[in-house]
C-alpha cells in the first residue's frame, strides 16, 4: 500500500512538474530576432550621395570637351552665329571600292571615277535656350556630298547628296561620376534623304537619343534609333510607299563613338551595328586628325562597312580620303 501511494506521489509530481515547465515557456517572453542589416537602405543612400556629387556645381573631373563645350555656349549667347554640329570637313582625294551609278544620268559602271571629293557640313542653332545657354531646343543640320570631280567624261557631276535636318532636345548634364563627365543627353527626330524621286529616292526618318561621357583624354557616346515605319510601295515608282524598307538590316540600330587625344593627334572612331547574330552587318569609320593651326586639322579617314552613303546603303563599301577638317575637340 505505502508502495502504491509513494507510485501515485511521484506520478502527481512528475506532471506537476511537467506542466510548471510547459507555463513558463509559454509566458517567459521571446528573444526578439536581430533585424538584418538595412542594406537596401544604405545602397539607396549611397546613390542618392552619388547623384547629388555628381549634379553639384563643384566639377571635380576635367573633361576633353570643355573647350568645345565654352565656345559653343559663347555661339549660343550670339545673335549672329551658329555653332558646328558633327565634323566639317573637306576631302578633295577620297578612293571608294564600289560607286554606285545610278544617281546621275550619263554615270553607268563603266565610267564612274572611283576616284572622287567629299565634303560634309554640320551646323546647329538654338531655338530654345534654358538658363545655362547650352541645354534647350535646337534644329540641326548636316550635308554630305560626292563628287566626281576627276571626271570629265560625264561633265564631273555631283554622284550624291546626303540631307539630314534634325531636331532635338540637349541636356547639358556635367555630372562627375567615378572619375568620368557624363556631359549630354540629346533626344531628337530626324529625317535623312538624297533628295531624289523615283528609283534614286532614299530616305527614312527616325527617333534616337545619344548619351556623351568623357574624361580628360577622351570622350565617348552612345546613339541608339527607332526607325519611324512607313507604307510599303503599292507599285515600284510609288513615291508615298517605303524607298528603302530594309536599309536598318544595312546601317543598323545604334552607334558607338570614341574619341582619343595622343599628344598632338586626335583619333575619332564611330562604329555602327545592326545588332543581328544572323546577318550582321553595319561600318567602322576612323578619323586620324593633325592641327594645321587652331582652327584647322588634317584628316586621313577610313571607312569600312555599310551605309557609306544613301544611295550606297546597302553596298559594302571601303573608302580612304585625305583632306582637312575644321578643329572638333
Amino acid at each position: 500500500m505505502k508502495l502504491v501511494k509513494l507510485y501515485t506521489f511521484s506520478v502527481s509530481a512528475l506532471t506537476l512538474l511537467f506542466m510548471s515547465s510547459a507555463f513558463a515557456q509559454e509566458t517567459t517572453p521571446r528573444t526578439q530576432e536581430t533585424p538584418p542589416p538595412e542594406s537596401e537602405f544604405e545602397i539607396i543612400n549611397s546613390l542618392k550621395h552619388v547623384v547629388k556629387e555628381a549634379n553639384d556645381k563643384n566639377q571635380t573631373t576635367n573633361s576633353i570637351l570643355d573647350k568645345r563645350v565654352k565656345s559653343v555656349k559663347e555661339s549660343n549667347k550670339n545673335a549672329f552665329s551658329i555653332s558646328q554640329y558633327r565634323q566639317n570637313y573637306l576631302l578633295p582625294f577620297t578612293y571608294v571600292s564600289s560607286p554606285n551609278a545610278i544617281s546621275v544620268d550619263g554615270l553607268t559602271e563603266e565610267n564612274i571615277d572611283k576616284f572622287e571629293a567629299k565634303y560634309q557640313i554640320s551646323v546647329t542653332l538654338p531655338l530654345y535656350l534654358l538658363e545655362d545657354d547650352v541645354s534647350g531646343i535646337f534644329f540641326g543640320m548636316t550635308l554630305v556630298s560626292f563628287w566626281q570631280v576627276y571626271n570629265s567624261e560625264t561633265s564631273k557631276p555631283f554622284r550624291e547628296n546626303n540631307y539630314e535636318p534634325e531636331v532635338f532636345y540637349q541636356w547639358q548634364t556635367d555630372w562627375d561620376i567615378l572619375g568620368y563627365r557624363f556631359n549630354q543627353l540629346n533626344l531628337g527626330i530626324n529625317h535623312q534623304s538624297n533628295g531624289q524621286s523615283g528609283l534614286k529616292s532614299r530616305s527614312w526618318n527616325r527617333l534616337y537619343a545619344t548619351a556623351i561621357f568623357s574624361d580628360i583624354n577622351s570622350f565617348y557616346y552612345l546613339k541608339a534609333w527607332y526607325r519611324l515605319p512607313e507604307d510599303a510601295k503599292t507599285f515600284e515608282l510609288d513615291p508615298t510607299g517605303d524607298d528603302n524598307p530594309d536599309i536598318t538590316d544595312f546601317v543598323g540600330h545604334a552607334e558607338f563613338g570614341y574619341g582619343f587625344n595622343f599628344g598632338r593627334i586626335n583619333l575619332l572612331t564611330k562604329v555602327t551595328n545592326n545588332l543581328s547574330f544572323s546577318k550582321n552587318r553595319g561600318s567602322v569609320e576612323i578619323n586620324l586628325t593633325y592641327p594645321i593651326n587652331d582652327k584647322y586639322d588634317w584628316l586621313l579617314q577610313y571607312f569600312n562597312g555599310y551605309g557609306d552613303s544613301l544611295i550606297d546603303y546597302d553596298r559594302h563599301q571601303n573608302r580612304v580620303g585625305l583632306g582637312i577638317q575644321l578643329k572638333l575637340f
